[in-house]
């Protein structure tokens, strides 16, 4: 297996362990990662698979669980449970430290396989105080309370067994528990935060990525559908990020390959790109964290609505160049000025009505919106197809006045780059 050292988490319920674990997530965003377990128990209502869980069959688990395809397992309430090694590959493959929870049993399973992470076992100080940190919640009926407490007994005992664990970190003070446990995982996470600053400091390799923009109304998601159409394969979509939460269904960091993620302030009128748009994932994240990297120059544009943040992120795009992908950006004209100042350096095209007369016929035409939003629409973009011919600012400027040719434009300001990839995926 590549990629970073996994780290397997141990230690009895009360123990600390969910506690240094937010600890850990929030001073080294972007460095961890978790795999998805697998199960046999049906979806509940908003579970999504390969997010929530592997949802699979029991026949086709136990099969893989035999040919040794699982990393751990166990059963519950009549339904198999477990992880894959191919689910802990997928956290690697991305750069990030795969942290495994899971109890002594579990420890014992990983023993014998090749994966070789770093083994730390969280421990109370003592059973007198991890039966007061128990019965503190208040959320244990007795006779739960007295399993979890025969079953830590269990664990702090095989703990101390000569090579089980690389650290066991007694949680007695909160603060020295976790310098401890970031001491064991130093040196992981320095190469992860190393290979973070190599890939965005390099030299940005692969297709040049493309910016269109241009007013709402003037063609551009026709344009793009052509364009998705007649070259399968060729393009992709960076994965936005945003601080707000997650909603019923959406994936962390999945997004859709297929269609484009609008940025920052054209995140709305998400309808007037691809009309077949139902749902965009994101890169969720909290608001400081997200902040910090935007402070730090890591994102290529944000903006904020609603009070949350959005925004593109310079490895999100680099995720789609390493695919050997054009990235499509469809940003506003503000958009393009922030991009300008980075050192993207992609292809700038603006998609523009053939006059303020035309865009208003099409707008009207579409009947979906209000006069007070047409007003404000065309006000906007008559700002817009102004500024568009600024020096510099764009490649090319397209009056798309007839469809054809205004297609036959775009691709040839773009058949350099169509052409480069469609070679890779030849040779």
């Amino acid at each position: 297996m590549s990629g970073p050292r996994p780290v397997v988490l141990s230690g009895p319920s009360g123990a600390g362990k969910s506690t240094l674990l937010k600890m850990l997530l929030r001073d080294f965003d972007g460095v961890f990662g978790f795999s998805v377990s697998h199960t046999t128990r049906s979806p509940r209502p908003g579970e999504v698979d390969g997010k929530d869980y592997h949802f699979s069959n029991r026949e086709a688990m136990q099969e893989d669980i035999d040919d040794g395809k699982f990393i751990e397992n166990a059963e519950f309430s009549g339904n198999l449970y477990g992880t894959s090694k191919s689910s802990v590959d997928d956290v690697r493959a991305q750069g990030l430290i795969c942290i495994l929870d899971v109890d002594i049993q579990g420890v014992g399973n990983i023993k014998q396989t090749d994966l070789d992470p770093i083994y730390v076992s969280i421990q109370p100080p003592s059973m007198e105080i991890l039966e007061k940190r128990l019965r503190d919640r208040n959320t244990e009926t007795e006779e739960s309370l007295q399993k979890r407490l025969e079953a830590a007994r269990v664990d702090m005992e095989l703990s101390n067994e000569p090579g089980m664990f690389d650290m066991v970190i007694v949680n007695d003070d909160l603060e020295e528990a976790y310098e401890k446990l970031q001491s064991v995982l130093i040196e992981e996470i320095t190469k992860v935060q190393s290979m973070k600053k190599e890939r965005c400091n390099s030299i940005v390799s692969g297709p040049r990525p493309f910016v269109i923009s241009g007013p709402s109304g003037a063609g551009k998601s026709t344009l793009l559908k052509k364009l998705l159409k007649d070259y399968k394969g060729v393009f992709g979509f960076s994965v936005s990020h945003t601080t707000r939460d997650a909603r019923p269904g959406e994936v962390d960091g999945k997004g859709l390959f297929c269609l484009p993620m609008l940025l920052g302030a054209t995140l709305l009128p998400l309808a007037d790109v691809l009309s077949s748009v139902t749902a965009t994932d994101y890169h969720f994240t909290n608001r400081e964290a997200m902040q910090e990297n935007i402070d730090k120059g890591e994102f290529i544009e944000t903006d904020e609505f609603a009070g949350n943040l959005y925004g593109t992120s310079k490895s999100a795009v680099l995720d789609v160049r390493a695919k050997g992908l054009i990235c499509i950006l469809d940003v506003d004209i503000e958009g393009v000025r922030l991009i300008k100042e980075t050192d993207l350096d992609p292809i700038y095209v603006s998609i523009q009505p053939p006059s303020i007369e035309v865009l208003e016929e099409r707008l009207r035409a579409r009947a979906n919106d209000s006069e007070e939003k047409l007003q404000s629409r065309l006000e906007a973009a008559r700002t817009e197809m102004e500024e568009c011919k600024e020096p510099g600012l764009f490649d090319i400027v397209i009056v798309n006045d007839d469809l054809d040719e205004a297609y036959e434009k775009l691709q040839s300001v773009l058949k350099e780059e169509i052409a480069k990839v469609q070679d890779s995926i030849t040779l």
